[in-house]
């Protein structure tokens, strides 16, 4: 076929039909370094799922923009609003290998997608994905950091860990909130979301010493992807050196091992903080992947 003959890729806004493909595309490639994004899952099942039912502020077809040549999909780009936060999270470009040139044009036909109430959009791209990478220093994103996941698998797990902590009470509730907001000052939940989110799969662990909340753990199961995450994790500084860490970490993957559905359980971490990668990989977690955290301001706060 002479390359006259070859279309210029199509640019199409989402349709919920076209959902599954969609999932099942950006699961081939987010289990690949070169085109990984942190944001998602490598499962076209937990995918799917999550496009159809998580992204309530604004739904699947009205954030997501693909690119078809010759009928077949290459390359796909969309945004997890929160209104709440005033942020959405970027999902991609996910692009072919060798249709990289259109994660820009993909970009720049989802940037008027985002609602007004967006006033803040990042991206989390695995330190080898250059096509991500270079789209966010193209359109001016700043790199916040550099972040580390590891992950442990059941069978790296020995059951002589097996360790029982309480769950966070009412009663602890204010301390708790308290200590993760002062550890974790600008983060995705606040420690009052996280008290709103606490359901049987998601869970604060609690450390208590001399009647004070020494320190947490929040972590959440999802049994029915066999997947599990520690979300924070925090000792409050007057109680640290005392292993206290490594118990809450001990009690928590005990309790996320306790689930037979889950075979891996994952942990994010600045790639900066020494003292907890090497506190993780003690107890059994691996270096899995290192992301860049990219965000841009679109708006002054007023």
């Amino acid at each position: 076929m002479g390359s006259g003959e070859m279309k210029e890729p199509v640019i199409f806004f989402s349709s919920s039909d076209l959902l599954e493909e969609v999932a099942s595309f950006i699961a081939r490639l987010n289990g690949q370094s070169r085109s990984h994004i942190g944001y998602c899952g490598k499962k076209q099942q937990e995918i799917s799922s999550y496009l159809q039912n998580e992204l309530t502020d604004v739904p699947f077809e009205k954030a997501f923009v693909l690119a078809y040549k010759n009928e077949t999909l290459i390359g796909v780009v969309g945004f997890d609003a929160d209104f709440e936060q005033k942020s959405a999270e970027v999902w991609g470009p996910f692009v072919e290998a060798n249709h990289q040139d259109q994660a820009i044009y993909l970009f720049k036909e989802m940037l008027p997608l985002l609602p007004s109430e967006v006033e803040r959009l990042s991206m989390f791209p695995n330190k080898v994905n250059e096509t991500v990478v270079t789209t966010a220093t193209n359109f001016n994103f700043s790199k916040q950091s550099e972040q580390a996941i590891l992950i442990m698998r059941r069978n790296d797990y020995s059951a002589s860990q097996v360790s029982k902590l309480p769950f966070l009470t009412e009663q602890r509730n204010g301390e708790m909130i308290r200590l993760h907001n002062l550890a974790f000052p600008d983060t995705y939940y606040t420690g009052e979301e996280i008290i709103k989110r606490i359901n049987e799969h998601r869970k604060v662990f609690c450390y208590l010493r001399e009647d004070k909340l020494a320190g947490y753990i929040y972590v959440e199961v999802e049994p029915e992807f066999s997947e599990a995450s520690i979300e924070f994790f925090a000792v409050d500084e007057s109680f640290r050196g005392q292993s206290i860490g490594k118990e809450l970490l001990k009690g928590a993957v005990s309790w996320i091992f306790s689930f037979k559905e889950i075979e891996e359980l994952q942990l994010c971490v600045n790639s900066t903080n020494n003292h907890a990668i090497r506190l993780y990989q003690k107890a059994g977690f691996k270096l899995s992947d290192e992301l860049y955290f990219f965000q841009k301001q679109l708006k002054v706060p007023v």
